[in-house]
């Protein structure tokens, strides 16, 4: 009986062993194999936005580089939360990716969702899009410096137009934690909401893309007061920068890709090296120039280091701000 009993364990080691060699050769057979037919890029806001203009040009670069069909497929809902959980509940064979910016930790870190950066495998971070401030032409304030010293003076009077759960509801969080103020944040459901509240004086204040508000600019619909980025725009040279207007605040939204989680290792660096050469080449460069966006290529090991700091800092600033979820 003992025999038997110690026959069948050892019978049962040799076929959990053989499972585990046959699944690692298939993962290898997968990864050498990838890929074999189309990719799907799920992007979670309505086309014509930035994010989804930066990933068709990512996508038509990888067509090249992959030699194979690369689809963006819009899928807008719940400030990408509708979109980000397709993504999330696909099959992990590398033909299903999504793109993500800090709105994936900021939906979660605010309750909007229960998901965050690590329930996906990160590949790629690919660009990173800073923001100016702005108000309406007729706004009495002509400077970050000016809109801080009525804050300080009159809490909670200034309002700001934001997308809830998104990036553009973190920037004013960041500059209330910085500057020790307190805004009224709105809520407008997408970009263009947003802008018509600016443009519409409904609203005081509210984040705008460097192109865009370089129109807004030129057309007198629109005042820029500080610039988000580290340093001055080169497309916006006379816009100061939030910091060098005494408010320690680098904002950005920061675009990437990221597969199912337990997606093979050798497809995800398959896919991080094929955009390491979208990141790098010219055509790309240059219409990241074009949007106003800077290109931030961070290789697979980088960027769980980059999403982890993103996280922790997103976290502390919404903690400060009352606006982390209990």
């Amino acid at each position: 009986m003992k025999r038997i009993i110690n026959i069948a364990l050892l019978s049962l080691i040799v076929i959990v062993a053989l499972s585990a060699c046959s699944s690692d050769t298939s993962s290898e057979a997968q990864g050498s194999d990838y890929p074999s037919k189309s990719i799907q890029i799920i992007v979670p806001w309505d086309a014509g936005g930035d994010t989804d203009a930066v990933n068709r040009l990512i996508a038509k670069e990888l067509e090249t580089i992959l030699d194979t069909e690369v689809v963006v497929k819009n899928i807008a809902g719940g400030s990408g939360v509708v979109g980000a959980q397709q993504a999330l509940n696909a099959d992990n064979d590398g033909y299903t990716l999504l793109s993500i910016h800090d709105s994936v930790a900021m939906s979660q870190l605010t309750g909007q969702s229960d998901f965050g950066y690590f329930d996906f495998e990160p590949i790629s971070l690919m660009t990173s899009t800073y923001d100016a401030v702005a108000t309406h032409p007729d706004s009495p304030w002509n400077s970050m410096e000016d809109v801080i010293q009525y804050a300080k003076e009159n809490p909670g009077e200034i309002s700001y137009a934001a997308s809830i759960g998104s990036t553009s509801q973190l920037e004013p969080a960041l500059i209330e934690t910085a500057a020790g103020v307190d805004f009224n944040i709105v809520g407008y459901d997408g970009t263009a909401k947003r802008m018509k509240a600016v443009v519409g004086n409904d609203v005081d204040l509210g984040g705008v893309s460097v192109l865009a508000g370089k129109d807004y600019l030129e057309d007198d619909r629109m005042k820029l007061l500080g610039y988000t980025g580290g340093e001055r725009s080169e497309v916006l040279p006379d816009l100061p920068t939030l910091k060098e207007q005494g408010i320690d605040v680098e904002s950005a939204t920061n675009r990437g890709l990221v597969a199912p989680k337990g997606t093979p290792e050798e497809i995800v660096e398959k896919l991080s090296n094929a955009l390491k050469e979208v990141a790098n080449s010219d055509s790309f460069k240059t219409k990241m120039d074009e949007l106003g966006t800077d290109v931030n290529f961070k290789g697979t090991e980088e960027y769980v280091e980059f999403l982890e700091k993103n996280e922790a800092d997103m976290k502390e600033s919404l903690e400060k701000s009352g606006l982390l979820a209990e």
